[in-house]
């Protein structure tokens, strides 16, 4: 496994497909970044190669080390050392070195696993990247992307709209799922401790709906009600935060909101059990079109409903398993309608059981295990590994 822009022991990578392929039998490894250099054997016998991410100073050398490091010529040679079987890539930009991989002498087998649909993605919110990053970082990405897809041995998609374009360049693709592995007892779910209202849990940013949530929270303070929101996560731009703080300022939501910061999973599901209702607000655009957040389904796994975009896999998983409500999210009085109308009368209650049951029965990370070993089981037979 190689990453260059996820965490080291991050949630798909390491905790559903390392942890899933080392409990098969194989010996797994993951190179990445972080902090500091480390090398080590996790409890679960994966092997953690983390080399140190320089960071871009005011110095000249530091902003040229930092620049250096974008050629991923440290994670190559790293990779390249270990000789494995398998290159399983989870970033684009990893792309870049795939094809050098791909002629290694002991002829690895390359796998690249999408987990966004980066294009779009790129289109939607390249203003909210550097120009330098978008012309030396982004568009050779996106151009070594094209090359890996016709090349890789097999791509793997998230969803299948991204599935869908990658089998045009390679019918060697397959859809594994985000679902989640990341759920309470299900037979010990106390649904009783509630101190927020709704919870929102990953990235905030604009592109993923925090000014949208915000307005719909200032709509309801204006009709009487002072709801407590929760939002658990790291701000994707240090200048966000001051943004935010000016409109919690101005607005007086002081004890209306409340930031947690990015926690450890076994800290957010506290969170969780002590909320009523789950956001998942993502502005409309391509990108979020296309993508499946794994809020839909740790919220309801948590006995949480929904309050949804009206789009895309969001609108089709709420409506589908009736778990929760769909809305216009750049409304802010339509979602403020929706909270009021869940919360008021605990009406949040009613969903809770079809929740768990719904991710109990469709959602969890169980059901894609098979095809990931499936995946190497078969490129390892043909390599003559199996």
């Amino acid at each position: 496994m190689i990453s260059c822009q996820h965490r080291m022991l991050d949630d798909r990578i390491y905790k559903k497909e390392a942890l899933t392929l080392s409990r098969a039998g194989y010996t797994v490894i993951h190179i990445g970044y972080g902090d500091c250099f480390k090398d080590y054997i996790t409890e679960d016998h994966i092997r953690i190669i983390q080399l140190k991410k320089n960071k871009k100073g005011t110095t000249l050398r530091s902003k040229f080390s930092a620049f250096r490091q974008t050629m991923l010529t440290d994670l190559y040679n790293v990779a390249k050392n270990v000789s494995a079987d398998v290159y399983h890539l989870h970033d684009v930009e990893l792309c870049r070195i795939a094809g050098k991989l791909k002629k290694l002498p002991f002829h690895p087998k390359i796998i690249y696993d999408a987990h966004e649909p980066f294009c779009d993605n790129l289109k939607d919110y390249w203003r909210e990247r550097s120009v330098m990053k978008v012309i030396f970082i982004d568009i050779p990405a996106v151009l070594s992307e094209k090359q890996v897809l016709k090349k890789a041995d097999h791509l793997i998609a998230t969803e299948e709209n991204v599935a869908s374009r990658f089998r045009k360049k390679n019918p060697s693709t397959s859809v594994i799922y985000n679902y989640s592995y990341f759920y309470p007892k299900f037979s010990s779910y106390n649904s009783k401790i509630k101190e927020y209202d709704a919870i929102y849990c990953g990235s905030i940013s604009e592109s993923k709906g925090i000014f949208l949530i915000i307005d719909a929270l200032i709509h309801c303070k204006k009709k009487g009600y002072e709801y407590k929101l929760v939002i658990v996560g790291d701000y994707n731009h240090p200048l966000l935060k001051s943004r935010i703080d000016a409109i919690i300022k101005t607005e007086k939501l002081e004890h209306n909101l409340f930031f947690t910061g990015k926690l450890p999973l076994e800290d957010v599901s506290g969170y969780y059990s002590k909320s009523k209702i789950g956001l998942c607000l993502f502005p409309k655009n391509r990108t979020n079109q296309l993508i499946l957040p794994i809020k839909l389904f740790e919220y309801p796994a948590f006995g949480l409903p929904i309050i949804g975009s009206n789009f895309g896999h969001i609108k089709n998983i709420i409506q589908l398993n009736k778990i929760g409500i769909m809305v216009d999210p750049h409304n802010p009085k339509e979602v403020a309608s929706a909270l009021i109308k869940l919360i008021e009368g605990d009406n949040y209650k009613k969903y809770t059981q079809i929740c768990i049951n719904c991710v109990k029965n469709n959602y969890l990370w169980e059901s894609q295990k098979a095809k990931l070993v499936h995946i190497y089981e078969d490129l390892l037979k043909d390599n003559g590994k199996q």
